[in-house]
């Protein structure tokens, strides 16, 4: 024990020099644990110093990096802002009123409107000694001739015309033709100027202005386009085609009187029906006449049926086993169509020889036709399986027939 405690102590201790002086840590591959706390206190000294000499690179980093960090700021968008919800309420368009507004329909508009054509308007004494106009004739053109409702007239010779300058004058019947509701009347060329027309036709719902003539003045009234192209009857029992019916505002001193649309053009010469000045005779239709009738040549007419027509929808021809046809909408009063009984829900498919299969046969077979003659139409009729025709029977109750009928075409006038 003491041996290898001698030897112990001769390896390890001070007086033992036989090793030499001992190495610097640097070179040695053990240290004390002293040792290394000291070396790395000597890096960080030397780290803080190389970094005290790397801060202007650093400082230059920082700031190009706020610089950038800026321009990233600018050039992005905002963010945006929040949504605030809103409430969008639709508005239709205020609809044309038929109601006249006062006791005679009178407004700014009316008065504006009617304007260039009050020294058009002429008011018609019928008779000798007649003190108030009853009708009203319209300046045709400057050389004095007039238009005025033929059915108005009747068979009255004795006319005069009271002008709205207070001038009154003869007038001369030159030509009346009632199945258009026409007449042409001339005048001393009062030297007044021509009228407007317009060039276009109304529509339903349309505000037009009607201006007659009475005792020097000239009375101004709304009305309002409620259909157009219909046949209507007259208070004389005839039927006239292809009128603008009006809302009845007009008493009977507004026969013949023009009736004006919104540009001021004439649009239309009253009419006197059934039911009160309600209609209105398309300018473009007494305009066309009156040229005939002004050239002294004979007016031509054409074929009329009296019937607002339609296509046939595919389901309905194969409801009633038809290859085609035209389906009666309406039958007019009074009308060829109407004494020959068709009523609105037959379908012709037949007109004399022709088989009407659409519109244009229809159309092209009444154009050869003339007015008067007497043609077989055939059509199919929805008819109750036990009795006659029903429009309201439950439809397994129904049946589809072939029917004919003679129809003695009537004659209208116009350039349609």
């Amino acid at each position: 024990m003491s041996a290898v405690g001698d030897g112990i102590d001769a390896i390890g201790g001070p007086e033992d020099e036989s090793f030499g002086a001992p190495l610097p840590a640097p070179d040695r591959l053990w240290r004390h644990p002293a040792e290394r706390g000291a070396e790395q206190a000597a890096a960080n000294l030397a780290a803080r110093g190389v970094g005290e000499r790397r801060w202007p690179p650093m400082l230059m980093s920082f700031i190009a990096g706020g610089v950038f960090v800026g321009l990233a700021w600018l050039l992005t968008e905002a963010e945006p802002a929040p949504l605030v919800q809103t409430v969008t309420q639709e508005v239709s368009a205020p609809t044309t009123q038929v109601a006249l507004r006062g006791p005679v329909a009178w407004s700014d508009w009316a008065e504006s409107v009617a304007g260039p054509n009050r020294s058009s308007v002429v008011a018609l004494h019928l008779g000798d000694g007649a003190t108030r106009p009853i009708v009203n004739g319209i300046l045709y053109a400057d050389d004095g001739h007039l238009i005025a409702s033929a059915h108005a007239l009747g068979d009255t010779t004795e006319i005069t015309a009271a002008l709205n300058d207070g001038r009154q004058m003869p007038v001369e019947v030159v030509a009346t033709d009632l199945v258009s509701g026409v007449a042409v009347l001339k005048i001393p060329s009062p030297e007044l100027p021509p009228p407007t027309f317009s060039t276009g036709r109304v529509a339903a719902g349309d505000r037009l202005v009607g201006i007659a003539s009475s005792d020097g003045e000239v009375p101004v009234r709304e009305v309002v386009v409620l259909a157009k192209d219909q046949a209507l009857s007259l208070s004389s029992g005839a039927v006239l085609s292809g009128l603008y019916r009006l809302s009845g505002e007009l008493d009977h001193t507004w026969s013949g009187a023009a009736v004006v649309d919104e540009n001021g053009g004439i649009i239309g010469l009253a009419v006197t029906t059934a039911t009160g000045t309600d209609a209105a005779i398309p300018a473009e239709d007494f305009r066309y006449i009156a040229s005939q009738m002004v050239a002294g040549e004979q007016v031509v007419y054409r074929s009329w049926l009296g019937i607002e027509r339609a296509t046939p929808t595919s389901s309905l021809l194969e409801q009633r086993d038809l290859a085609g046809g035209q389906l009666i909408q309406r039958v007019w009063d009074g009308t060829p169509a109407a004494r020959a009984g068709l009523v609105a829900g037959d379908i012709i498919v037949g007109f004399g020889s022709v088989n009407v299969l659409d519109t244009q046969d229809l159309v092209e077979a009444i154009a050869v036709t003339e007015p008067g003659e007497t043609v077989e139409i055939r059509f199919s009729r929805r008819v109750a399986s036990d009795g006659p025709q029903s429009q309201d029977l439950d439809a397994a109750a129904m049946t589809y027939e072939i029917r004919t009928t003679d129809v003695e075409l009537g004659a209208t006038a116009g350039p349609r």
